[in-house]
């Protein structure tokens, strides 16, 4: 009964926003597609100056151009919103600052499963994601070492799923004393870890 007072008096509202880093394959089709505007837009004008009844389509066709580069580059702008309240998480999906979608819903008791994506030592993934059917990403970079992974019970769609996601310290603290007994050890475990690394990065760095 203490302990449930202890939660219950915590601060039960937090939000975090997690910028989407923009992956390789993306970047090489940014790149592609300027080079691809930039040919568009040499030939129409030289196709326009020797043939003036072309000049509009030219125009339209460089315009059409202009416009894939700003589609591909509006829609690369992706932010994942975890918003925390009194023991639930949901996240959903911004792009362009204006759409909004809804990723999952959770509560964190009910939560299955935690830990860190990949291995920071060796860079490898801890788990296997293909086993499971349903998929949820919201993370800022899964190659990044704070990636962290959820198995959970997504309220939006009834069904069991990983969630792959990046959460700050706040958003960390804000779940664990809701996890089981369980996984807190487990999470306290992960947690010892990173400090340990991270100390002797510092004794590394100062050597």
């Amino acid at each position: 009964m203490e302990k449930l007072m202890d939660v219950s008096r915590m601060d039960n509202y937090y939000e975090q926003i997690v910028v989407k880093k923009m992956s390789t394959n993306k970047k090489i089709m940014l790149v592609l597609g300027f080079v691809v505007l930039i040919l568009c837009i040499v030939f129409s004008v030289m196709f326009a100056g020797m043939i003036p009844l072309l000049a509009f389509a030219a125009l339209a066709f460089v315009g059409g151009c202009v416009y894939l580069v700003y589609y591909i580059i509006s829609n690369s702008k992706v932010e994942y919103e975890y918003t925390f309240v009194t023991g639930e998480i949901r996240v959903e999906r911004i792009k362009r600052r204006l759409k909004r979608k809804k990723v999952c819903a959770f509560d964190v008791k009910a939560v299955d499963d935690i830990g860190k994506y990949n291995d920071r030592e060796t860079g490898q993934r801890t788990v296997d994601i293909s086993k499971y059917n349903l998929i949820l990403r919201a993370e800022n970079d899964d190659t990044d070492p704070g990636t962290y992974y959820v198995i959970i019970h997504d309220k939006i769609r009834h069904k069991p799923a990983i969630l792959i996601f990046s959460p700050d310290e706040t958003t960390l603290d804000k779940l664990r004393p809701y996890l089981s007994i369980e996984l807190k050890k487990k999470f306290l475990n992960i947690q010892k870890e990173e400090k340990l690394y991270q100390k002797k990065q510092e004794l590394a760095a100062n050597a």
